[in-house]
This record gives structure tokens, sequence and C-alpha cells, in this order.
């Protein structure tokens, strides 16, 4: 199992748009909910950063922002404002119970995410992919492929959970079946996804496995 993090595990895509627009008021810089979704999804703060600033004709350097935003984030995050995907902590039960390894696969900063998976607990129980490990973000399937690789398990034997279109790609493009979540976008944006669900509410990992045709993955 390779799950994504942002809006997977957890409900953070909004809390990183709320962290940059309010490190980035003092800029008159504002993302939009739906700017945010269609443009900057999956793409990394410092993609992020960096086209905001070239977009306002900002000269200064961006990385000092970069950074200040991340913690931020982490403050947020630190402050209780981040919450588990409904139901998926319950799942991940199901999946310990059904003796399944799993990877967190993310292109999110390490520190980032060790923030968003501590504050579920989830910190150091399973190997995590981030985006310091990989040359290529999300569509291209790098980082799932690394994921396939650190569980020692071929790419067609592992099940993918994304909330994300590009991700779908990522995963679908590392010939891995794929469930969608609609946390973040709708339906629509995830078709390619072997299976999409709301949430992980009235789920197990053996339903899932059903509903998409498989029984032996990892």
């Amino acid at each position: 199992m390779l799950f994504d993090v942002d809006g997977v595990v957890v409900e953070s895509e909004l809390l990183h748009m709320l962290t940059f627009n309010e490190l980035l008021e003092p800029l008159e810089i504002n993302i939009t909910e739906a700017e945010w979704k269609t443009r900057f999804l999956g793409a990394g703060s410092a993609s992020v950063m960096q086209t905001l600033f070239d977009e306002h004709d900002i000269t200064e350097d961006p990385k000092s922002w970069i950074i200040r935003r991340r913690e931020l984030y982490q403050e947020h995050v630190k402050q209780g404002d981040l919450q588990p995907v409904p139901g998926f902590l319950e799942f991940y039960q199901s999946v310990k119970k059904a003796d399944l390894q799993l990877a967190f696969v993310s292109t999110g900063h390490p520190t980032n995410l060790a923030a968003a998976l501590g504050s579920l607990g989830l910190m150091g129980k399973h190997p995590v992919i981030d985006a310091t490990q990989v040359t290529r973000l999300k569509p291209d399937p790098e980082a799932y492929i690394l994921g396939a690789q650190t569980l020692k398990v071929r790419p067609d034997h592992c099940l993918v959970f994304e909330d994300s279109p590009i991700g779908v790609t990522a995963a679908k493009t590392a010939e891995m079946l794929c469930v969608g979540l609609t946390t973040t976008n709708p339906e629509t944006d995830l078709n390619h996804a072997d299976l999409i669900i709301n949430s992980f509410q009235g789920w197990t990992i053996h339903s899932i496995l059903d509903a998409v045709g498989a029984s032996m993955l990892c």
C-alpha cells in the first residue's frame, strides 16, 4: 500500500494554501481555492513561491520566504489545526491487521511530512518518500516507483491512494492500481483511478481490494 499524504492521510491542502496567503498578505498576494487546486496542488512549495514571485515581479530571493512558509505551516500543525482524512485512522488499522506493507509517498518537504504524520503518531512507523529523494515530481512516476522499490515489491503489486489528478497519473504511469479520494478534487478530475471514494469512512482494506478486483497486493 502506498499512501500520498496531503489530502489522503491528513486534510492539509487548504492549510498549505492558507499559510501561503497568511505569509504573502503584505505582498498583496492571495491564492484562491480554485487557483490552488488547478495550478498549485502537488507542485511543491519552492515551485509555488517562485511562480508567485515571477508573476508579481518580485525580485527578492524566495528561499527565505519558502522557509518561513514551512515554519508557519508546522506551527499551525502544532496548534492542532490539522485533522486526519475522515476514516483514515480506522482504515489504517485494517491495513495493519491484514499485515500488509505500506509506505507514505509524497513530493512534499520532509519536515512538513514529519509534522503531519507526527500529529497522527505515524512518523517513524513506515517508510516515507519525500521530495528530497526524487529528481522529478508527480505526475512523473518516480516517487511511486521508489516507494515500490523501498517495500521490495513489484509496481503491479502496489495499490496507491491519491487525491490529485497528477498523483493518479503518476500511479497509473507506474502501472499500479489507484484509489482516488475526492477530498480535494471532484470525481471528474480523478477518472483515471481504478476506484473513486469520498473518504475512508465505511471502507476496510478488504472491501477496497474487492472493489478493485485485487487480492494479492502490497
